[in-house]
């Protein structure tokens, strides 16, 4: 992993090619913590003007989490490495122009398991939605 975590986590994202076709940026990361942005587009509603997609809010629950437990193991590198095994979405609002941003952060992380959170905000910082997720940490194979 390179020394620096923040040029670290954003190397990732782009060997990730879900985060790439939703465009996921990295703003922010420390250990355990991700902030992440994405900005509003047409491919990403359901019609021309509506809000985001609850599809793709889910998937900043879960990407921001898993980034945020990358940040804590090297084996992450790509997206691989780490598994959700659980993900639970709450949709608290909407959000229609500018960018949405995803902040994780991993509330306990064991051997194995993994247990995080996420809030996903507006450009107002209103909140949008926030989520929980559970990953499962793969070991390296010999």
């Amino acid at each position: 992993m390179p020394e620096d975590l923040l040029t670290a986590v954003r190397l990732r994202a782009q060997a990730n090619s879900f985060w790439r076709h939703l465009g996921i940026e990295v703003d922010d990361a420390r250990e355990g913590w991700v902030r992440l942005r994405v900005p509003i587009r047409d491919a990403l509603r359901n019609a021309p003007g509506a809000p985001v997609h609850g599809g793709v809010l889910s998937s900043l629950v879960d990407a921001a989490v898993g980034g945020a437990l990358g940040t804590l193991h090297d084996a992450s590198a790509g997206g691989v490495g780490q598994t959700t095994l659980d993900l639970n979405v709450s949709f608290l609002g909407a959000a229609s122009e500018g960018e949405v941003f995803a902040e994780g952060r991993i509330l306990r992380r064991g051997r194995t398991i993994a247990v995080g959170e996420a809030t996903i905000t507006d450009p107002a910082g209103r909140l949008v939605a926030v989520g929980r997720a559970t990953y499962m940490i793969i070991a390296p194979r010999p």
